[in-house]
């Protein structure tokens, strides 16, 4: 028993000087590229053959998320990390304020990206990347905007800094600023770093 105690004591001191050696860096990263991505069975004015799955809207001055009747749409945002996910304490996504006040709950969906390469000239439903797991879920209530989204798991799933994540409804339609707007989504990374490091 007494060598139990022993080996515990030891041990809450490791974790108290590692922690003690250890502090919080904290950055934030504005989105580097958005699109909304349109799958809709309907015809859309506009896109190539009025088909819904050619539109590139990837210079559009807000990003839409709808789901219902026959539309499936999504925002597609892609992110560079400040430094290797493997190094990630935390993060969290802000997205810009709804440009609609919603007129009931709605719960927003986050989804990280199997893929960031894509870019918002030519990214369509098409040639979008799959959706992986899920990251996130979070209810809004009426009138309200969406707060800070925890998404540490997908932020440490990052490859070679690049990270992309779908911003989906589970019912009801959201549209919110783009990065072409001058306000695009904001990621808020945390990391551990050694003290007296950058």
């Amino acid at each position: 028993m007494r060598l139990l105690t022993t080996i515990l004591a030891q041990l809450m001191l490791l974790v108290i000087l590692v922690a003690c050696d250890q502090q919080t860096l904290s950055q934030s990263t504005p989105a580097t590229k958005d699109s909304t991505i349109m799958r809709s069975t309907v015809s859309c004015a506009g896109c190539p053959n009025n088909n819904c799955y050619e539109c590139t809207l990837g210079h559009d001055q807000t990003l839409v998320a709808n789901t219902g009747g026959l539309a499936y749409i999504r925002a597609l945002i892609g992110f560079t990390l400040p430094y290797d996910g493997s190094l990630v304490k935390s993060c969290q996504i802000q997205i810009p304020a709804f440009t609609k006040p919603l007129q009931a709950d709605t719960t927003v969906l986050i989804w990280q990206a199997v893929s960031s390469n894509w870019n918002e000239d030519t990214v369509t439903a098409n040639n979008a990347p799959d959706a992986g797991g899920q990251v996130a879920s979070v209810t809004v209530p009426a009138n309200n905007n969406l707060g800070p989204v925890d998404i540490t798991p997908a932020c440490r799933n990052a490859t070679s800094g690049q990270l992309s994540i779908y911003i989906g409804t589970q019912f009801n339609r959201i549209e919110f600023w783009s990065k072409d707007s001058g306000n695009p989504a904001i990621l808020h990374v945390d990391r551990f770093v050694k003290k007296n490091q950058d």
